[in-house]
C-alpha cells in the first residue's frame, strides 16, 4: 500500500471513532547548516541564540531510539528536512541504514553539498526513495548569491549528477530526486532554464516553494503582485517546457496567484479551499464520520514534527516551535495516543484554524486536497 492509500485508510478509521498510529514523521535532526541562505529562518536569528540552540540537539542515542520507537508504532515513512541541513550530524547516515531496515520510506530535503561518493552509493543501495534537493537558479550566480555561499552551485549540480550515473550503475530508479526552489524575485524570470537545468541534471521532479516571510530582511525577496503578472506568463511556457521533458512536479498550482500572494494568512486560504469543495460551509453534523470528511487539515492525525531539541508537534508551525514538550522525556506513542495530540485535533475538529496555521506551508493546501477527495470517495464506498 501506497502512502496515499495509508494516509486515508488510517484517516478513515480515526473518523470512525478507530485509532492508528503517524504515518508521516518529519525529523529535523539539526538546525546547524553549512549555508546562509537569504530565504532561511535561521536569518531571523542571532549567533548566541543559535548556539543556544545547537546545544539543546537531541543525542544520536535518542534519534536512534526514535526510528526504532517509529518501526514498532507502524510509521510508514520518515522525512529528514531542515532546520539546517541534516548531513550536518554524522548520525543522519546510521539513520537512514536503520530506517531502512524496518523497510521505512526515506525523504530527504538537503542543499546537496555535503554528499561524498561513498555515501551517494550508500544511499542508491539501501534503495533511498527520494531527495530533494535545494536549487534556486539555474547558474552559480543566481544560486550561490541566493545561498551565500560561494560554490555551492557546482558542489550541488555534480553531486546530483552522481545520483543519476550511481542510480544506472546499479539498474534501479531509486532515489527519486527532485529538483526544489523557494521562487523569489532572484529567480522568477529564470524558470525556463531551471528547467533546461533539471532535464540536463536528470531529475524525476521540479517543484516550487513561495518564499514565506520570516525575518524582514526577506521581504524585498517576495514578489509584488505586478512581478506576480509578469510571472505568470513564464510559468506557462516552463509548465510545458517540463510537459515534454517528461519532468513531473507542482508548478501548475502556482497558476493560482494567491498561493504566490497569501504566504503569511495560510490558514484563510486551507479554509476557502475547503468550502469552495463543498460549496459553502460545511455545517456542524452529529455525524462524525461526516464531519471528518470536510477537515481544513489533517495533520493532527496522520502527521508529527519533531525538532532537532526534541520538541513535538503535529506539523511545522509555532506549535512545533513553542511548545515545553519534548519527545526527550516521553515516548513517540505515549504522545501520539495522548492528551498532547488530541488537544490539536479538537482545535482541527473546529474547523477554524488558529494564528498558528498562518504561515503554513503552501505544499500542505495541495496535499489536503488530495487528502480530502480520497478520504470522501473511501467513507462514502466509491474508493477502489
Amino acid at each position: 500500500m501506497g502512502l496515499f492509500e495509508t494516509r486515508i485508510e488510517r484517516l478513515a478509521k480515526w473518523a470512525k471513532g478507530e485509532k492508528a498510529p503517524p504515518v508521516t514523521i518529519e525529523l529535523v535532526p539539526t538546525d546547524r547548516c553549512d549555508l546562509n541562505c537569504l530565504s532561511c529562518w535561521r536569518r531571523g536569528w542571532s549567533e548566541e541564540q543559535l548556539k543556544k540552540r545547537y546545544a539543546e540537539e537531541m543525542s544520536d542515542e535518542r534519534l536512534l531510539k526514535l526510528v526504532e520507537e517509529a518501526a514498532e508504532l507502524g510509521v510508514k515513512e520518515i522525512a529528514f528536512v531542515g532546520g539546517g541541513e541534516p548531513l550536518m550530524r554524522s548520525v543522519t547516515i546510521e539513520l537512514f541504514k536503520k530506517m531502512k531496515k524496518y523497510g521505512m520510506i526515506g525523504d530527504l530535503v538537503t542543499n546537496g553539498t555535503l554528499f561524498t561518493k561513498e555515501s551517494i552509493e550508500l544511499l542508491v543501495k539501501i534503495g533511498w526513495d527520494r531527495i530533494k534537493f535545494s536549487i534556486d537558479g539555474p547558474d552559480a550566480e543566481i544560486h550561490d548569491y541566493l545561498r551565500q555561499t560561494k560554490g555551492a552551485f557546482k558542489t550541488t549540480t555534480r553531486n546530483i549528477k552522481l545520483f543519476a550515473e550511481t542510480k544506472k550503475k546499479y539498474k534501479t530508479e531509486k532515489p527519486m530526486l527532485i529538483l526544489q526552489s523557494v521562487l523569489s524575485v532572484e529567480n522568477y524570470k529564470k524558470l525556463p532554464e531551471l528547467a533546461k537545468l533539471g532535464h540536463k541534471l536528470g531529475v524525476n521532479e521540479m517543484t516550487l516553494l513561495p518564499l514565506t516571510v520570516f525575518d524582514e530582511s526577506m521581504k524585498n525577496l517576495k514578489l509584488s503582485e505586478k512581478q506576480i503578472k509578469e510571472f505568470i506568463p513564464i510559468l506557462k511556457k516552463t509548465i510545458k517546457m517540463l510537459e515534454n521533458f517528461g519532468i513531473g512536479g507542482n508548478y501548475s498550482e502556482f497558476l493560482n496567484e494567491e498561493y504566490i500572494l497569501k504566504t503569511e494568512s495560510m490558514n484563510e486560504v486551507m479554509i476557502k479551499e475547503m468550502e469552495k469543495m463543498i460549496k459553502g460551509e460545511y455545517p456542524s453534523s452529529k455525524d462524525p464520520i461526516k464531519n471528518f470528511e470536510f477537515l481544513p487539515c489533517y495533520a493532527p492525525w496522520i502527521h508529527v514534527t519533531i525538532l532537532p531539541n526534541g520538541n513535538i508537534a503535529p506539523c511545522f508551525s509555532p506549535w512545533v516551535w513553542n511548545t515545553k514538550v519534548s519527545i526527550k522525556e516521553k515516548s513517540l506513542k505515549e504522545l501520539w495516543y495522548g492528551k498532547y495530540f488530541n488537544k490539536f485535533r479538537r482545535i482541527i475538529l473546529s474547523r477554524k484554524l488558529p494564528e498558528n496555521c498562518k504561515k503554513c506551508c503552501v505544499w500542505e493546501v495541495f496535499n489536503n486536497r488530495k487528502i480530502r477527495k480520497g478520504l470522501q470517495e473511501l467513507l462514502e464506498g466509491k474508493h477502489e
